[in-house]
């Protein structure tokens, strides 16, 4: 298993990916998307999966990468907001330091905005709230390191998680 890898974790639009490949540039490490190599598995998208198997199948799938991406090394990986959902994640969470990336929820509202994200096509304020809710506990388990990336760069917030996880 790996030792060394770096997970974000967070939910959507709070800059996993963005984030993630800067910091991996930084760090000369590999960066590994999960809902991109879910889409490269299926040859779908993240939205057609969701539309034409639903979402117990996108988890499924998205359990298979987890799984497969703990036994990497030296590699930022970017989850999926949903990921913690899944048993895989435990078996990842082991294989690296964990960073949650947080964003206000009027700030979440405020980047979705256009975006295609299939469990927020038809969210009302209230079911966006309900997922915060729900998946809080579960992003502040798994973190060994949070930052807020409220009104930050990427660059920024990639400066904060090198501060929090190097002292640099």
């Amino acid at each position: 298993m790996g030792s060394n890898n770096i997970i974000l974790i967070g939910f959507a639009t709070t800059g996993k990916t963005s984030v993630g490949t800067v910091l991996a540039q930084r760090l000369g490490m590999s960066f590994a998307d999960t809902d991109a190599l879910i889409e490269q598995n299926c040859q779908m998208t993240v939205g057609q999966i969701f539309r034409r198997f639903g979402e117990a199948y996108f988890r499924a799938e998205e359990n298979k990468v987890l799984l497969r991406l703990s036994g990497q090394c030296n590699t930022v990986i970017s989850c999926g907001g949903g990921a913690v959902l899944s048993d895989g994640m435990e078996i990842l969470a082991h294989s690296g330091k964990t960073v949650w990336l947080t964003a206000e929820e009027q700030t979440v509202k405020r980047r979705l905005g256009n975006t295609e994200r299939p469990l927020f096509d038809d969210a009302t304020p209230q079911k966006l709230s309900r997922l915060i809710f729900e998946r809080t506990p579960l992003y502040r388990r798994f973190a060994d390191v949070t930052v807020a990336t409220d009104n930050l760069t990427v660059s920024q917030v990639a400066d904060a998680i090198l501060r929090a996880l190097f002292n640099v």
